[in-house]
């Protein structure tokens, strides 16, 4: 396809002078998009729906265990308030040491937490 352009005609001047085989395969080409758009919209509904869901039900889940278990709550709050200073302190300062037990630190939080949670 090959299409000649005149200097004083805009590209919209150009477009209406193109051929139907043209407007009838962009129309085609459009109409696939809308599809896709379509299905790309039904799959982020589908999985938003999905996510909000879970983080629903854990929510509710963490709600009645800490309701249950307010010490272990509490200590768990202890830990991971610690872990993020932790972590908080070593990316704003470049230290060697703090570093070193910071990840430490945080993953075996992380651990006992997920070990409480499940």
């Amino acid at each position: 396809m090959e299409v000649k352009h005149k200097k004083h005609e805009t590209p919209k001047q150009q477009t209406a002078e193109e051929s139907g085989s043209d407007s009838a395969a962009d129309q085609s080409t459009l109409e696939h998009g809308a599809e896709v758009l379509g299905q790309a919209q039904e799959a982020v509904s589908d999985v938003y729906d999905k996510t909000a869901r879970t983080v629903s039900q854990t929510y509710a889940h963490v709600k009645n265990y800490s309701s249950k278990n307010p010490g272990k709550t509490m200590i768990l709050a202890l830990g991971i308030g610690v872990g993020l200073g932790f972590l908080l302190g070593a990316s704003s300062r470049r230290s060697g040491i703090t570093g070193r037990f910071a990840r430490p630190v945080v993953n075996a939080l992380s651990d006992v937490a997920l070990g409480f949670f499940r």
